[in-house]
């Protein structure tokens, strides 16, 4: 009991837990998730350029939008009071509809 006492106070040893353990050898199953995509079969590979150029897809078309809103209030803050009567529309909408910024979207003011 004494022998299992001082070999408790001794401080483990990387020599002596690795004898302990067995060596573990990675399957091919295993080793499979550290070789690069394209290796393993029947596993789809992204191309990180179609990621790319979905995100600046997205990023065009916002841009597209922003514009369009932008110079559709332009068009808008530039009919007159007698125009905007014929099309059914209320100056009282017609303001804040200038005003509001670009990035947000149009109301349906027809409701």
């Amino acid at each position: 009991m004494s022998t299992l006492l001082q070999e408790r106070h001794q401080p483990a040893i990387t020599a002596k837990l690795r004898d302990q353990v067995p060596a573990q050898r990675l399957t091919p199953r295993e080793s499979a998730g550290l070789e690069p995509a394209a290796a393993i079969a029947n596993r789809p590979v992204e191309a990180p350029r179609a990621r790319w150029r979905l995100i600046l897809d997205s990023i065009v078309a916002t841009l597209r939008d922003w514009r369009r809103r932008s110079a559709e209030r332009n068009e808008l803050a530039r009919l007159d009071t007698r125009t905007l009567r014929d099309i059914g529309v209320d100056p009282g909408v017609v303001e804040y509809e200038i005003r509001q910024p670009f990035w947000r979207p149009r109301r349906d003011w027809r409701d």
